[in-house]
């Protein structure tokens, strides 16, 4: 190996996927700590364990919701830049319609 190549670190790319990744476990959290502390200003407490077990349900869809949401959107610009991507390439190779 030369000593004139040297490993610059991380690409890019590898540095916006890490700062995605902080930015999401931040937010997740700030979303747990704020739970905990509206559970105990609220401190409601249900008697019948069915019920307990339908809200706990319902607020994990609902996160699960949010969460495919969040997937479809950036389902939807990876495809679009790929899209353009390939056309792109087609225009770089010379390649007609």
């Amino acid at each position: 190996m030369s000593d004139d190549t040297q490993d610059s670190g991380p690409s890019g790319w590898a540095w916006y996927q890490l700062g995605r990744m902080a930015a999401k476990a931040d937010r997740s959290r700030s979303e747990a700590i704020a739970s905990v502390f509206a559970a105990r200003r609220h401190r409601h407490v249900v008697a019948d364990p069915l019920l307990a077990q339908n809200q706990a349900l319902a607020a994990e869809n609902a996160q699960l919701r949010r969460d495919l949401a969040e997937y479809e959107h950036n389902y939807a610009k990876l495809r679009a830049w790929a899209e353009e991507a390939a056309r792109d390439l087609k225009l770089l190779r010379g390649e007609q319609n």
